[in-house]
């Protein structure tokens, strides 16, 4: 009795340190800045956030992509290993397991400078190339296979079949829930992924939302509802697909009474996701289109001037008046804002991607000395820095503006 209370005790426990992190970040996405509960952040991710969007079909893209190339190449590597033997196949599937065991970072580097010679790095195809050749789904499909009834597969023979129609009509169709347990810990995998995309590409266009969420400054206010906008589509693939994962991951084939009412049980799963992934994608398509016209309309205008050096008077309007003082960098004063403890200063920064998109950028500055109108400050920037004088609309740090035509031009012309 207290063995059985121990292991329940145990199994709850762990239970509830797995789910800790989700509940953590559900329960702080209805939590405004303010602290009490609020549905802006998902307001904001969902209206106004274009590279949310961006990020979300980027990586809808590439795990689809992976997932439809690498489930075929699978099912037919698997089909050879499990029912054709010839010369190196024990060879060959040691080296697969060797290849499914070996970490990202054991062969990023062969990677990188193969990706690099077909001259595709910095490309969508340098994540998903090497993604569709994932041994993982030939082992385990070859090891299903493995466990189909031979007779099946006589009988189709002595009825004409060749190996290509054993494989189309028979195999494949017996292996449905293996390809659907596959599918959804493939996607899991690629859905999430960071390592790829960060090491071959760099154009921030095309990152996928896993590393976008991570890596831009626009997510800091947002970050809990964008992570749970993000796992959705995880959630209801595994909640509508346990009896998949169970069956298709249960390493043995044939067929059974029992068989056939778990995959009918699943056939049915399978319709309610494809109806609830059909509307979720709809819904964010829907979505998209909105926040690409809002986020233009809500995107802040700015004027920008760049810094002088100088002279700086003590009474701005008056040449003649006293020097303060020789300085390098003189801004003007309303540039320049109190941030807690800090002066600070915005400046304009060019996203480094094809986009091109100007980004508000904030420094902490020193300031030396100042008459009122202007005032000279020390900080890390150079004398062709763009500093964001007026705007439209109030300015954080990482939010994307558009430049007014004013060309920068320096104030004290």
């Amino acid at each position: 009795m207290a063995r059985k209370i121990f292991k329940n005790a145990f199994i709850y426990i762990f239970s509830l340190i797995c789910i800790l992190p989700m509940m953590i970040m559900i329960f702080y996405s209805f939590k405004g800045i303010d602290g009490r509960f609020s549905l802006v952040q998902y307001g904001l991710a969902l209206f106004q956030t274009e590279d949310f969007f961006r990020g979300f079909w980027n990586s809808i893209i590439y795990t689809f992509v992976i997932i439809g190339i690498n489930i075929p190449l699978s099912l037919l590597s698997a089909y050879g290993f499990s029912r054709f033997n010839f010369k190196g196949k024990g060879v060959l599937y040691w080296l697969y397991i060797v290849l499914m065991l070996m970490p990202f970072q054991a062969t990023m580097v062969a990677q990188h400078l193969t990706l690099k010679t077909l001259n595709i790095i910095d490309r969508p195809m340098a994540v998903i190339l090497p993604n569709i050749f994932s041994t993982f789904g030939t082992i385990l499909m070859a090891q299903y296979m493995r466990g189909i009834n031979k007779e099946i597969l006589d009988a189709g023979r002595i009825d004409g079949f060749g190996e290509f129609r054993l494989f189309l009509q028979i195999t494949a169709p017996i292996c449905k829930s293996i390809i659907f347990a596959l599918t959804v810990l493939i996607f899991i995998n690629y859905w999430s992924m960071v390592e790829q995309p960060l090491v071959f590409i760099e154009d921030a266009v095309d990152m996928p939302l896993s590393v976008i969420l991570n890596a831009s400054k626009r997510f800091r206010n947002i970050a809990f509802a964008c992570g749970a906008l993000f796992s959705i589509l995880p959630i209801l693939l595994y909640q509508f697909s346990y009896d998949d994962l169970v069956y298709g991951i249960n390493l043995t084939g044939g067929v059974s009474i029992e068989g056939v009412e778990k995959k009918a049980k699943a056939r049915t799963n399978r319709q309610t996701i494809s109806k609830i992934i059909v509307v979720f994608m709809i819904s964010m398509g829907i979505c998209t289109l909105f926040t690409q016209k809002i986020s233009y309309v809500m995107t802040p205008k700015v004027e920008i001037v760049h810094i002088r050096s100088g002279d700086l008077k003590s009474i701005p309007s008056d040449p003649t008046s006293e020097s303060l003082g020789f300085y390098t960098y003189i801004v003007p004063t309303s540039c320049i804002h109190t941030n807690g403890q800090d002066q600070v200063i915005y400046t304009i920064m060019t996203e480094k991607s094809r986009r091109q998109r100007d980004e508000a950028v904030k420094m902490v500055v020193k300031v030396i000395e100042t008459n009122g109108m202007e005032t000279a400050i020390q900080g890390g920037f150079s004398q062709d820095t763009k500093i964001i004088a007026r705007s439209t609309k109030p300015i954080t740090d990482g939010m994307i503006v558009r430049v007014l035509n004013n060309g920068g031009a320096d104030y004290g012309d």
